[in-house]
């Protein structure tokens, strides 16, 4: 009796298993870069939050003073033109500026606007974020009291 040999041999080849780990490898990295993505939202995230909580803050306090105190004046008389002003390219605001960390705020008064007898309030706060300035505006119309 002869015997005969079995020549099919099972497993993979050496193409396939480097196939199988050039896969996994570009899964890995695609983790990574949703990983980095991830955090730097999370950071664009975290300024915002912190810009924001900064504005309440000054919007908060000026909205407990008076309605004729010195800080709600409209002191360069631009009215609703200059809501926008941030000391920057010499548009001087009403008020600031006040500087926590990274984050820089301003105000601005517009008298008898959008109605007579209102001050329209508005708080800019401008953070530097990667490489870039960007503003966070809070507004709060304030009646004169009766």
């Amino acid at each position: 009796m002869k015997m005969e040999k079995d020549n099919r041999q099972s497993g993979f080849t050496l193409i396939e298993i480097l196939i199988a780990i050039l896969l996994l490898i570009i899964g890995i990295l695609g983790v990574g870069v949703m990983q980095n993505t991830s955090i730097e939202g999370n950071n664009t995230a975290n300024n915002l939050t912190a810009a924001a909580t900064w504005g309440s803050d000054a919007l908060e306090t000026l909205m407990a003073r008076s309605y004729t105190h010195d800080d709600l004046t409209d002191d360069n008389n631009d009215g609703m033109a200059g809501l926008d002003n941030t000391n920057a390219a010499g548009s001087p605001a009403d008020g600031g500026p006040i500087v926590q960390g990274n984050f820089t705020t301003f105000w601005n008064i517009a008298d008898n606007y959008p109605v007579f007898a209102t001050k329209t309030i508005r708080v800019i706060v401008l953070r530097r974020d990667e490489g870039r300035i960007k503003a966070v505006n809070i507004d709060f119309i304030k009646t004169e009291p009766i």
